[in-house]
C-alpha cells in the first residue's frame, strides 16, 4: 500500500493511494470530512464508456460526502483506469468492493457502511453488501446483467451503422467474439469474456439479498421499466424510494452538446438527492 498524497479541499482531506500488492494493486481515492466520520460510503463505477463519462459525477458525488460529513471511498477496478492489469469477472469486482470497504472503514474509523453503484456497478454494489444489508444507492440501474449487455451492443450496432455500410458488413458482433472467450470491443472499451459470462445471468432483485434493505433508485429519464424495478426490488422485502430527474441530453454517452458536469443541473440534483437520502440512512 503506497499513499501518493494527502490532499486538502474546503476543509476535508483526499487520499489517493494503491492498495494491495504490486502487480494487483487497485487505485483508491478515500475523501475525508473534518473530523471523525462514522459512516463510509463505497462508490462502484460503471465498466467501460459509462466508467469514463461518469468519472467527474463520483468525484463531485465524494466531495459532497465528505462537505457533509461523510467518508466516501472511490476505486478503479482491477485492469481498469489506474489499477494495475489484469482482467476482473464479476466475483472479482465484487471482493474487490469488499477489500476497499474493509480499508475504507479502517482508515477512516467508520463504524457504518452504504453503497453506492452507478449503471453496472449497481449491480457489484448490491452483491457487495448483501451479506451485511447495508444502505444501497443505485444511479440508472440495469435489472439484468442480460439486459445491460443488450443494452451495450445496441449502442455498439448503431455506431457501426453510423459508420457506414462497409464497416457494418465486415465488423464480428461483439457476442461471437465473447463467445470464443476474447475480449470484444464495445464501444471503444474492450470488454472481457470472463466478465461478460459471469454476469450476463445475474439480476439485480437477486442480488440485493434476502435481508430488508434501504434502497435508492435514481433515474435520468427513465420510464414504464423503472417503475418495475422498483416494485421487483420491494417484493424481495427492500424498502425502495425513487427518484426521477429529467435530462435532454445523453447522459451516459457524451454526445456534441456536451458540458461540464459542475454546470449541469440534472448532476447537481442527482448528487444533492444521493447526499441527503444517505444522511437520512446513516449516522452522521
Amino acid at each position: 500500500m503506497t499513499d501518493v498524497s494527502v490532499l486538502s479541499r474546503d476543509g476535508t482531506e483526499e487520499i489517493p493511494l494503491f492498495l494491495g500488492d504490486p502487480g494487483r494493486a487497485l487505485f483508491v481515492s478515500l475523501h475525508l470530512p473534518r473530523g471523525s466520520a462514522r459512516s463510509l460510503v463505497v462508490i462502484c463505477s460503471s465498466i467501460g464508456a459509462e466508467w469514463k463519462y461518469n468519472y467527474r459525477r463520483e468525484v463531485l458525488l465524494a466531495r459532497s460526502l465528505a462537505q457533509r460529513g461523510l467518508a466516501a471511498a472511490r476505486f478503479h477496478y482491477l485492469g481498469a483506469g489506474n489499477s494495475d492489469d489484469g482482467t476482473s469477472d464479476f466475483p472479482a469486482m465484487v471482493h474487490q468492493a469488499r477489500q476497499v470497504e474493509a480499508w475504507g472503514r479502517a482508515r477512516s474509523g467508520a463504524e457504518h457502511v452504504a453503497y453506492l453503484g452507478a449503471r453496472f456497478g449497481a449491480l457489484v454494489a448490491a452483491a457487495a453488501g448483501r451479506d451485511t444489508a447495508t444502505p444501497l444507492v443505485m444511479w440508472g440501474p440495469p435489472a439484468t446483467g442480460a439486459g445491460y449487455f443488450r443494452e451495450l451492443f445496441r449502442v455498439e450496432r448503431v455506431g457501426r451503422l453510423a459508420a457506414g455500410s462497409e464497416a457494418f458488413a465486415e465488423a464480428e458482433s461483439p457476442q461471437a467474439v465473447l463467445a470464443r472467450g476474447e475480449p470484444a470491443d464495445v464501444v471503444g472499451y474492450p470488454l472481457p469474456a470472463e466478465l461478460y459470462h459471469s454476469a450476463r445471468s445475474l439480476a439485480l432483485a437477486d442480488l440485493t439479498g434476502a435481508a430488508p434493505r434501504e434502497l435508492r433508485l435514481v433515474e435520468v429519464g427513465g420510464d414504464a421499466s423503472t417503475r418495475q424495478l422498483a416494485e421487483s426490488l420491494a417484493q424481495h422485502g427492500s424498502r425502495v424510494s425513487t427518484a426521477r430527474l429529467s435530462e435532454d441530453r445523453s447522459w451516459w454517452l457524451h454526445d456534441a452538446d456536451w458540458r461540464p458536469d459542475e454546470t449541469r443541473p440534472t448532476v447537481q440534483a442527482m448528487v444533492d438527492d444521493t447526499v441527503d437520502w444517505l444522511l437520512a440512512v446513516l449516522p452522521a
